[in-house]
């Protein structure tokens, strides 16, 4: 059988004087492959993020590799339940992918806007920093170090 995907594990509090950002109360991540898979997301303000399960590069499946998580959105909304469906909907950029099985989801209730606010736009520029280090990188002298982005903001 099959073992679950990785994902790297929550980063610790920041660390720059003056900034502080209470960890969230991230849900485990769960596969989308339809609708039903929402029913117990509440109707909820909260924050949210989207991955798509990967192999490591260079490796495939019947050859054991390793399973990962790529975060594809991040996202924050007044109704978690809401938002979360509207990705199964033709009209969502994320459907076709969601529509292949290999998605996930995970999300945090944060009830203040301000709050939630502040983290997601946090999430979003960890996932812009990422995105920016592996395209600038140069691909085939990169080692494991030099592929790993930067430490996720508290409490992914």
């Amino acid at each position: 059988m099959a073992s679950e995907p990785t994902a790297r594990p929550p980063a610790e509090a920041s660390t720059q004087p003056g900034v502080e950002r209470p960890a969230l109360n991230w849900s485990k991540w769960f596969r989308c492959e339809t609708s039903f898979s929402l029913l117990l997301v509440p109707d909820q303000p909260g924050i949210y993020a989207v991955a798509e399960e990967v192999l490591t590069p260079g490796e495939s499946a019947s050859a054991g590799g390793k399973r990962l998580l790529a975060v594809v959105q991040f996202a924050e909304t007044d109704n978690l339940a809401r938002a979360l469906s509207r990705l199964f909907t033709p009209a969502s950029p994320l459907q076709k992918r969601i529509a292949g099985g290999h998605c996930l989801l995970r999300y945090a209730v944060v009830e203040d806007e301000a709050a939630r606010r502040t983290a997601c736009a946090a999430l979003q520029t960890w996932l812009a920093a990422s995105a920016e280090m592996v395209a600038s990188a140069p691909q085939p002298r990169l080692g494991k170090r030099e592929l790993e982005p930067p430490a996720l903001p508290a409490g992914f």
